[in-house]
């Protein structure tokens, strides 16, 4: 199927994309010969043909250099009759390239502060029991573990590697999970994007140095004595909704307590949900 375009195109040509955010642009450089006429389109999606390149400055402040004939001429672009003079042409190009320029220099000094801060923390005194030599999740098993246990002595700790890219935590009573999250949230270097169906880097200088996962699981279990705290608790908080119910951990254990009072605390989560809520942020 043959794509409708707009013949040749003129150096100060206006296009339009929403592809990446460029929006409205110029065509600034033209090369090699155009042959618009033989540009067609597979299912209305993939474009092929054409013969020149063209490169676009865009008002956004990006540019687009050697961009194929075929895909400035497919359905994800838009052109215009509108030309622009010499002068207005040179002006976008220029505000384009001033914008490139200021965006290389910021990555070179993102760049430069990432290096420095590797070269920190390779000697940092809070991290010298920290290995800096094994890779992946083997690495991190063994960092987290060792700061949790200094952070929190003793708490006995179950780390573990699920996976080439996974960590698990577990442990009971001691830290809530927001506590254990502040030690091994900066061990995480990556995150599922699902806009995008990808993985997506996060990574920074400390997992340069003392190693990074895709996912760190933590979980926390709760012992009996810590789920009759909480009950006591949520007694003096609500013992005016308990109607003389019996609310115990062995109770508690088997689930029951989902049922009870539904009406107040939401449906789906009742007395136990509420337990749930103290366990979270109650330490041990």
């Amino acid at each position: 199927m043959k794509i409708p375009n707009a013949g040749s195109l003129v150096v100060g040509q206006v296009v339009s994309t929403n592809l990446y955010n460029l929006g409205r642009g110029v065509v600034y450089a033209i090369h090699g010969e155009q042959k618009s006429s033989s540009v067609r389109s597979l299912s209305g999606v993939v474009s092929y043909g054409g013969n020149a390149t063209f490169d676009i400055a865009f008002e956004s402040g990006h540019i687009s250099r050697a961009l194929p004939e075929c895909i400035l001429h497919g359905v994800q672009w838009l052109i215009f009759d509108e030309v622009k003079r010499k002068e207005e042409v040179a002006h976008i190009l220029q505000q384009a390239e001033e914008e490139e320029r200021r965006k290389q220099r910021k990555k070179e000094r993102e760049e430069q502060q990432f290096r420095d801060e590797c070269h920190r923390l390779k000697s940092a005194p809070e991290y010298s029991a920290l290995s800096q030599y094994k890779k992946g999740a083997v690495q991190v098993t063994g960092n987290i573990r060792k700061e949790l246990k200094a952070k929190f002595p003793g708490v006995k700790f179950s780390v573990r590697k699920r996976s080439y890219d996974s960590v698990s935590v577990n442990w009971t009573d001691g830290p809530t999970e927001e506590q254990v999250k502040e030690t091994t949230g900066k061990y995480r270097d990556s995150y599922f994007d699902g806009m995008q169906d990808m993985s997506v880097s996060c990574s920074s200088p400390f997992n340069e140095i003392y190693g990074g996962v895709g996912y760190v699981f933590i979980d926390r279990d709760y012992s009996d004595v810590m789920k009759q705290q909480a009950i006591g608790i949520l007694r003096i908080k609500y013992d005016h909704l308990l109607d003389g119910e019996d609310i115990s951990v062995a109770r508690y254990n088997t689930g029951e307590l989902w049922r009870i009072r539904q009406d107040y605390f939401g449906h789906g989560h009742g007395i136990q949900g509420e337990i749930n809520k103290i366990l979270a942020v109650t330490t041990a």
